[in-house]
């Protein structure tokens, strides 16, 4: 985890520094003040961003809700991804609240523009954690809402969802699925780069333990 510095961000990038100690505050307020007002969610947006990636999390959820909040011009276009960064920043932390706001993402943003289009996954993920029969049900049904509206081509996306569809196999005793999904996923796994120039997009990235577990499956 990297941590915030003092520095002074650049000036054409300021609203991407990682700096929240008093000074980086003002001076984030003071320009995001500045700023065409059509611009000014967008901006929070991306600072949040460097805020959580810095640990930052709880600037970086004030300014999200800020997005939520806004009635500003365009503030509208970056709504649906400051609530998905939202549940992600609560998925380990808070479960509960994680899993609200994925389902208002879905409720009140169903094309689910300007985000990863992943969040059924996501949800799925969180509903399998609890573990009872109707959850498990629902995050089937997600995950097959997920393909049906075949966004994502990705295979780390796909490898992510069949994961996620072997744990509903193994907790419902289904083991056809179980077996049919891992061999799936290890296809996935083995898959090269999506993108000639850019190697590591869209690629798995599995453990040596996932991908013994994912073969022992399979047979």
């Amino acid at each position: 985890m990297t941590h915030a510095c003092n520095t002074a961000p650049v000036a054409d990038d300021w609203f991407r520094s990682p700096d929240w100690f008093p000074d980086g505050q003002s001076d984030f307020e003071a320009r995001l003040m500045r700023a065409r007002p059509y611009n000014r969610a967008q901006y929070m947006r991306i600072k949040g961003l460097a805020l959580a990636d810095a640990g930052e999390a709880r600037g970086a959820r004030q300014l999200w809700e800020r997005v939520l909040e806004s009635t500003e011009e365009l503030a509208a276009s970056q709504q649906a991804s400051a609530m998905e960064h939202l549940g992600e920043s609560y998925v380990q932390d808070v479960p509960a609240i994680a899993e609200d706001y994925f389902r208002r993402l879905l409720a009140e943003f169903p094309t689910l523009n300007g985000t990863s289009h992943t969040v059924e996954i996501s949800l799925a993920e969180l509903l399998i954690d609890k573990g009872d029969r109707a959850s498990m049900e629902e995050a089937l049904a997600l995950l097959n809402s997920f393909l049906e509206r075949g966004t994502s081509q990705f295979p780390s996306v796909h490898f992510r969802l069949h994961l996620a569809l072997i744990r509903i196999a193994q907790a419902t005793g289904d083991k056809e699925t179980l077996q049919r999904a891992a061999r799936t996923a290890l296809d996935l796994a083995g898959r090269g780069p999506v993108f000639p120039r850019h190697k590591t997009v869209g690629v798995v990235h599995a453990d040596k333990a996932t991908l013994k577990r994912l073969r022992k499956l399979a047979k």
